[in-house]
């Protein structure tokens, strides 16, 4: 059902970067909060403690490539057929890495009692709570009433985005192809209804994840649609599609996160990047569009989920590290080596679940819907 689009090769690598940047901020939440010293002072900065905007990055980035890939055939005529097209191809896409990290972490939960037999750390239940289980696996990981984040911990936007293309199926033929006036109040109203989540939420800030995360995805994606529909207009073309235009972006995202700005105001520049960098056909393009870059964005998924497992595994060791080696703050030099090891550990990872776990499971998953296809139209 894909509508015959140009790729826009260079956002996969920028969805790379920003999933780097979502790494490093949890890398200095292991540290943080296990009170061994930030990477960056907190207090100066907010360039690694506001990394979970990036999150916000992922949901409109989202709204826009499946507007580019899916938004006539959504608007249009919808058949149940095409409904569960589209479902099984968003479904086969996220689930099979979700489900398989969860999976390991639920083995790991398993065996460490084995040779752990009293672990006297109180998160461990929190993050391990067996009640919660079931709501990952059904990817209601972000409407939840349980009060922390638990299991894989990335994995609630997962859930959160899931539900968010099953809105898409209803919200697809309201707002695209509409009249302008129409998407123009379709991106104000969410605008607006993510302001409101943001000031009537009690962490007065779009760090929302287990609770009220889906409706964080929900108000983000048609603000995607919105920033594609410019993209097809060719709106601002003239001058966000030049380097500089993209490099003042970067840098104004830069400020933001460093001033620790009102998270709200990330919104309307993650919209210019994205569509700066989809008309951009210079400089910026040839950078991301490096091998280097263009392979961070292939696994930028793999490598979003499966750091939620190094997360665990360092921040339940550091307590016995502490008591082992006696240290109270990390120095320096290992907070370096640290993220050198964390980030190494991420990518080889990350590349093995990319072929060998999202690859071969889509292709598998797609290969039945199709067969089963064949299969009844034969009969």
């Amino acid at each position: 059902m894909k509508d015959k689009t140009v790729y826009i090769h260079s956002l996969t690598p920028l969805g790379g970067i920003a999933a780097i940047w979502v790494v490093l901020f949890h890398v200095d939440v292991s540290v943080y909060y296990r009170e061994l010293g930030g990477l960056l002072p907190r207090e100066a900065t907010g360039l690694l403690s506001k990394g979970y905007l990036w999150v916000d990055f992922f949901f409109i980035l989202s709204g826009f490539i499946i507007a580019h890939v899916y938004g006539k055939s959504l608007s249009g005529g919808l058949s149940w057929r095409a409904i569960r097209q589209f479902l099984w191809a968003r479904f086969s896409r996220i689930y099979p890495l979700h489900i398989f990290t969860t999976g390991v972490l639920v083995i790991v939960v398993l065996l460490v009692p084995m040779w752990y037999s009293d672990i006297p750390e109180g998160s461990w239940g929190a993050f391990f709570n067996w009640n919660v289980l079931p709501n990952h696996i059904i990817l209601t990981n972000a409407m939840t009433s349980y009060n922390t984040l638990s299991w894989n911990i990335p994995s609630w936007s997962i859930g959160a985005e899931w539900w968010t293309y099953v809105a898409a199926v209803g919200l697809f033929p309201l707002i695209f192809n509409r009249h302008k006036y129409v998407l123009l109040l379709s991106t104000l109203s969410c605008s607006a209804l993510l302001t409101a989540l943001i000031y009537w939420h009690p962490v007065k800030s779009l760090d929302i994840t287990y609770d009220f995360g889906f409706f964080r995805c929900l108000f983000e994606f048609p603000i995607g649609i919105g920033v594609y529909r410019l993209f097809q207009d060719k709106k601002g073309f003239s001058f966000l599609s030049k380097d500089m235009a993209s490099l003042l972006l970067v840098l104004l995202i830069t400020l933001i996160f460093h001033f620790k700005m009102p998270d709200i105001l990330i919104i309307p520049v993650f919209s210019l990047l994205i569509l700066s960098i989809a008309y951009n056909n210079a400089r910026v393009k040839a950078i991301l569009e490096l091998r280097t870059f263009r392979y961070l964005g292939d696994i930028s998924y793999s490598i979003y989920l499966v750091h939620g497992i190094w997360f665990m595994l360092f921040w339940f060791s550091f307590p016995l590290w502490k008591a082992t080696y006696g240290f109270e703050v990390l120095p320096i030099g290992l907070r370096i080596i640290y993220v050198i090891i964390f980030m190494t550990l991420t990518i080889v990872s990350s590349h093995f679940t990319y072929f060998y776990i999202e690859l071969r499971a889509r292709k598998f998953l797609r290969n039945l819907a199709s067969d089963n296809s064949k299969a009844a139209q034969r009969s």
